[in-house]
């Protein structure tokens, strides 16, 4: 038996780009046939321009409760029948096109970094690093990006799902990160419910919290998800 786990998905209550519930999230995901799903919704300054949030544009602790509203709710929709996990999809306010997934670190981490937008990427690798968590980026290699050294990171998205995200760029990713020796991550990057599910991790065992995600990706033992297909079946449409 099989276990598979979404990387990389957002639902509409946090990010400003999201277009589906956390119920239905969850339906999808069970439908699909996954066990276990790492909410990895945006955390930058357009999530709360943007966006949902109305509280006050200088509290930090109001902007946490805001953003933990996703993982809550896919928690209470889930009711047990897929583990839910919390991720972030980080976007600094100086790199402005580019993306960083922080997996194994919870709410607590965001409490106690309150200026966590305003780091340069080299003060986020060193935050995640000591706190336990893999800082990997999401979706390399796409138009505006910044190229980060590899040594600031742990990993590289080598496959993301979304239609947007042509393959050659997945193919890149996947020889920088063999030739740097990086973790390798697959994600769908959901949003909204005309998108595919189409990436993630399968292993032998079930992924139920944080520790057992980071001790999978730091291991290697897990056989990366992926379909090229749907890209040419985007393309014909």
């Amino acid at each position: 038996m099989s276990f598979k786990t979404e990387l990389h998905c957002h639902c509409d209550i946090v990010s400003a780009c999201g277009r589906i519930s956390p119920e239905r999230l969850v339906e999808r995901y069970l439908e699909a046939g996954y066990t276990s799903l790492v909410i990895t919704d945006h955390i930058s300054r357009d999530t709360f321009q943007y966006g949902n949030y109305s509280g006050d544009p200088d509290d930090w602790d109001a902007k946490v409760d805001f953003y933990m509203r996703s993982y809550r709710d896919l928690q209470r929709a889930a009711k047990g029948r897929l583990h839910i996990m919390q991720g972030f999809e980080i976007r600094l306010d100086r790199h402005h096109a580019t993306d960083y997934l922080v997996y194994g670190l919870s709410e607590e981490f965001l409490r106690t970094h309150v200026d966590l937008l305003r780091y340069h990427v080299n003060t986020l690798s060193e935050a995640v690093r000591s706190a336990g968590g893999l800082l990997v980026q999401a979706h390399p290699f796409r138009n505006h990006m910044v190229i980060t050294l590899p040594e600031l990171l742990d990993g590289l998205e080598v496959y993301n799902g979304t239609h947007t995200h042509a393959p050659f760029r997945n193919e890149i990713a996947m020889l920088w990160a063999e030739h740097y020796g990086m973790i390798k991550t697959s994600g769908s990057d959901l949003h909204s419910e005309k998108m595919f599910i189409s990436g993630g991790i399968e292993t032998d065992t079930p992924i139920t919290c944080n520790e057992e995600l980071v001790a999978t990706l730091r291991s290697g033992n897990y056989k990366l998800l992926r379909n090229d297909s749907l890209f040419a079946d985007s393309l014909d449409k």
